[in-house]
């Protein structure tokens, strides 16, 4: 093991505060039908919203603990060069408690360098939708296609979903929950099992088809938003982020004495972006039919681009550098710690070559100009 470089989701953070207003308006509507235990105060308090919760800061402690015990090598490392390990994070609340709390667990010594920030508004690598009007300005384009799609998948499964869904609340409502609504539940489902351990409150009003389901709805948007199936500049917009990847691979193998493993804290965008680059809905997807809103329920089981699978809180891509005896570079990709095969690869350790055949168009990018406007 050469060196490695990670891209890493955040952990379990509260609710951003775009959404706490539907989760209030599902604390107004249905309070008085479900348990109060289900009404957690944390998920409507704005001092909170995006904000590391203490589920997150155990789960990137724990992180970082296995990524000592799996890379022992590279920390023996840090006695003899401090920079042999760094870790850079957004300028983000939760992204820098993850770096940190990840950092403390990883480095108990305190031999590594400080977490690095990367200053918002020049954040090419980790918050890039920030710094990239061509994606920013694509976003507001693809909102009509995101809700005709949407409105497509209401039609065919919204009576189902619905019906379920007022079946086990027992709830004879006045009007009928919204998909949004039903939608907005089983997202507290998510935080209740990822912020508090929770699986008892709003995850018993969905079965394994229904929340199926659900998150194809939710990847309905996210596939076009950030993922393959939206605007071109989805598929580029991590050319800075891979561009300094592959530096500090050349830097490995030019000097392996002087070289920097880097694990890089940012957003599910940020990995959603790196997946697009890598075309990991392809390596993942048992078929890659586009997303849909009259895709059939089969069809959707065999989809690569599945946002429960890419960008769960804590979500981690790793790229191992190995160098042989001859001198021959491969690497191996890994995702949420898992070995992932790209395409052209015929075992999990592959030829660097391949990796560097995929990122040829993007890497040495000029950012500036592909995110113009």
């Amino acid at each position: 093991m050469d060196s490695v470089q990670y891209v890493l989701r955040h952990g379990a953070r509260y609710e951003v505060e775009s959404g706490i207003e539907y989760i209030q308006e599902i604390y107004n509507e249905l309070g008085d039908h479900v348990p109060h235990a289900w009404l957690k105060p944390d998920m409507v308090n704005q001092t909170k919203a995006a904000e590391l919760s203490m589920s997150g800061y155990t789960t990137s402690a724990k992180l970082g603990q296995r990524m000592q015990q799996r890379y022992p090598e590279l920390w023996s490392r840090l006695e003899s060069n401090a920079q042999t390990i760094r870790f850079v994070s957004s300028e983000f609340q939760r992204t820098m408690a993850t770096a940190n709390a990840f950092r403390s667990a990883a480095d108990p010594s305190n031999q590594t360098l400080p977490v690095e920030v990367v200053p918002l508004d020049s954040d090419t690598i980790l918050a890039m939708k920030v710094t990239c009007p061509r994606w920013a300005a694509a976003k507001l384009n693809v909102q009509t296609q995101v809700a005709n799609e949407l409105s497509t998948f209401d039609a065919i499964y919204g009576a189902e979903l619905q019906a379920h869904v007022s079946n086990r609340l027992l709830k004879h409502s006045a009007r009928e929950l919204t998909p949004e609504q039903i939608q907005t539940m089983y997202r507290l489902c998510g935080y209740d099992v990822s912020l508090y351990g929770e699986h008892s409150h709003w995850c018993t009003l969905f079965d394994e088809r229904t929340s199926a389901l659900l998150e194809l709805r939710s990847d309905i948007k996210y596939s076009r938003v950030y993922g393959p199936y939206g605007p071109r500049i989805n598929q580029h917009i991590a050319c800075s982020l891979f561009s300094t990847i592959v530096e500090d691979i050349d830097q490995a193998l030019r000097n392996p004495k002087t070289a920097s493993s880097t694990f890089r804290f940012g957003h599910a965008e940020t990995l959603m972006f790196a997946s697009n680059l890598l075309g990991l809905d392809q390596a993942l997807g048992l078929t890659a039919p586009p997303i849909t809103g009259n895709m059939t329920f089969e069809q959707s089981l065999h989809r690569g681009f599945r946002t429960t699978v890419l960008v769960p809180f804590s979500s981690n891509l790793g790229i191992e550098l190995y160098v042989d005896q001859t001198s021959q570079a491969f690497f191996r990709l890994l995702l949420n710690e898992r070995v992932v095969r790209l395409p052209g690869c015929t075992s999990d350790v592959c030829p660097l070559g391949v990796l560097r055949s995929k990122l040829a168009g993007d890497v040495g990018c000029a950012y500036a100009d592909i995110c113009q406007v």
